[in-house]
């Protein structure tokens, strides 16, 4: 899932999936040591005292792998705690040591995580408030803002879920608004097209103005613009047409005033 949009967020059902599915071979031994149930779910209930005491007893270690929905073959705890948005377990485990840059089975750093995610018993643009506090908490402990190349970015997975204060964000950052994309051509979609397959015009304006090349084609794929026609999203496949016809170097919000 390297290349993929991360899975649905933890659910009572996936808890009770990984309980039945707990005892597994191949295991770690320190992680026979603890619930790996109670665990996962003190951390999305960022329950810190419960993951201090483990860590603090010698049960598990700050960077240990354990079971998780989404991760059966074992995730680092700080991905867990990012995906949930759960402050007290992340600033607990960022204190204690663990890396910010660790890496999901899926290649997926925390940052990545939180800023996918979203809090869906909360509405409207309140859903997003945690995780972007942890995306700022990631970045201020020295999370990385890009990702190993042909993967997904933090700013390409904001993107996709229409962010457009966390893409803001990580761009003043410096994150690289066309990621590793080079001589016109990419691997995986940029942020720039991940925003056109969601049809999030808003946020796609925002990354042209800040730079972003429409002109980018996936290998054997297509560009930003024909991924907006594909999904039947007009207006913005419109606007992506004008900033492909703009000299290079000439600024969008010029001559695509209207956008």
């Amino acid at each position: 899932m390297g290349r993929n949009l991360a899975t649905a967020v933890t659910s009572p059902l996936c808890i009770f999936f990984l309980s039945i599915l707990m005892g597994c071979a191949g295991q770690p031994i320190a992680s026979r040591a603890i619930d790996p149930i109670r665990l996962v779910n003190a951390i999305v209930a960022d329950d810190a005292g419960y993951v201090r005491d483990m860590i603090a007893s010698g049960a598990l270690t700050v960077n240990q792998r354990i079971p998780a929905p989404a991760y059966m073959e074992g995730t680092p705890l700080i991905t867990i705690a990012a995906r949930s948005a759960s402050l007290n377990v992340l600033r607990y485990l960022i204190s204690a040591g663990a890396d910010v840059n660790a890496r999901t089975p899926a290649a997926e750093t925390p940052l990545m995580l939180a800023a996918f995610f979203q809090d869906d018993t909360v509405p409207n643009a309140a859903s997003f408030e945690r995780h972007e506090a942890a995306v700022r908490l990631l970045i201020a402990a020295g999370a990385e803002l890009e990702n190993d190349a042909h993967h997904y970015t933090p700013l390409a997975y904001a993107a996709y879920q229409g962010r457009e204060r966390t893409v803001r964000y990580l761009l003043e950052r410096g994150a690289r608004v066309d990621a590793d994309a080079e001589n016109g051509m990419c691997y995986v979609n940029t942020p720039l097209m991940m925003a056109s397959i969601q049809g999030h015009l808003n946020l796609a304006i925002t990354l042209l103005r800040a730079g972003a090349d429409p002109r980018i084609r996936v290998k054997d794929g297509l560009t930003a613009r024909e991924l907006a026609l594909k999904y039947r999203h007009g207006s913005l496949a419109q606007a992506l047409a004008c900033a492909e016809a703009l000299a290079p170097g000439e600024a969008f919000a010029g001559r695509c005033r209207n956008h």
